[in-house]
């Protein structure tokens, strides 16, 4: 059984040296603990490490004064998209690890972080396979509008309308991390030429995957579908925008299950209007939860889903167990896996 969040009292426990305080563990979520499968057992093993865990009881984002108000006497936060700002950091004197349930963290100051003394973690390769899966399923229920044609079927309607195949098609993907890399996997069952644009070069894969490394501007004019995994950062802020859009074909598909912000919501929703592009399957947003005025949910040629890229019960499993592991690991003296500031250990 889960336990009751948000206990407010220190457990103590006896060990050979006297008692011991318990390392308090918050674990804050955008899930129920049922959607992780194995939550139970990554309580326990926190719990065998000298933790006592709490589970915060909203799958709301906590905002910076709720974690004033609840993180004090913390030793770390198991969290999502979390914002850890100077101040917020500042704040809280017991804190030693913010555990990032991810591989995002921009919403993590790290540099007052590791001034602080305060470790970050995320969970790097934990996602790739439900990520790269996710955009892969936009791709082919978008190029084949499975959604158009099941909501005419639904409204009583027997025509077809008819989509456009993947087969055999040009796949350009920005950033070739590990959940790049495994979206050309699975492409390349579909016969797919695979382009990429990073400005790291893995040339071994490459060779080994028969794929092709190019220019920003090369993939967005030869691509018949470009899939965003970049990190969001000042030099990818915008990348996407209305001169890039413009390269695109005006029959290309842009998918972003990376950030938002990447693309320029303004710039997009204009190209899919005035059909620069032909459609879009948007994860992310530059605010979230959407904002329900945003222009691009007037549009027919976009689907939407919650930022939920990563949200199996196999990935969630997955992403929570290593963030889990980050705190563990931490605890023990050693180097978490997903450390981002090696400086503070």
């Amino acid at each position: 059984m889960i336990k009751k969040p948000m206990k407010i009292i220190l457990f103590k426990c006896a060990d050979k040296g006297g008692t011991k305080l318990k390392k308090k563990v918050l674990i804050s979520q955008a899930w129920t603990c049922e959607d992780v499968p194995h939550m139970d057992e990554y309580i326990s093993a926190l719990e065998a490490n000298g933790c006592e865990v709490d589970i915060y009881p909203s799958t709301a984002t906590m905002n910076e004064e709720e974690i004033k108000k609840c993180l004090p006497g913390y030793f770390a936060h198991i969290c999502g998209g979390v914002k850890y700002t100077e101040d917020v950091i500042n704040s809280l004197d017991e804190l030693k690890i913010i555990s990032r349930i991810g591989v995002g963290y921009e919403t993590v100051d790290v540099a007052a972080a590791s001034k602080k003394g305060v470790a970050v973690t995320i969970t790097p390769g934990a996602g790739a396979e439900t990520v790269s899966e996710h955009a892969f399923t936009m791709i082919a229920a978008l190029s084949r509008r499975i959604f158009d044609n099941d909501k005419m079927v639904r409204s009583g309607g027997w025509t077809t309308i008819t989509g456009n195949s993947i087969y055999r098609k040009t796949l350009g993907i920005l950033g070739c991390g590990r959940i790049g890399k495994q979206l050309a996997k699975w492409a390349q069952g579909f016969g797919m030429k695979i382009i990429i644009y990073d400005t790291f070069k893995d040339e071994k894969f490459a060779e080994e995957n028969n794929v092709t490394y190019m220019s920003l501007e090369e993939v967005l004019k030869e691509s018949d579908f470009v899939s965003i995994h970049l990190p969001l950062l000042d030099t990818t802020r915008g990348i996407i925008g209305e001169k890039e859009l413009a390269m695109m074909k005006k029959s290309a598909i842009i998918i972003n299950a990376a950030r938002g912000g990447i693309i320029d919501e303004t710039a997009l929703y204009n190209a899919l209007k005035n059909g620069v592009i032909a459609g879009a399957a948007l994860d992310v947003f530059t605010q979230e939860p959407i904002d329900m005025s945003n222009p691009l949910l007037t549009l027919d040629n976009v689907i939407f889903s919650p930022h939920m890229a990563g949200s199996t019960h196999e990935g969630l499993d997955a992403i929570v167990s290593m963030a889990v592991n980050n705190v563990i690991e931490y605890i023990n003296g050693e180097v978490p896996k997903g450390i981002l500031n090696k400086e503070v250990i």
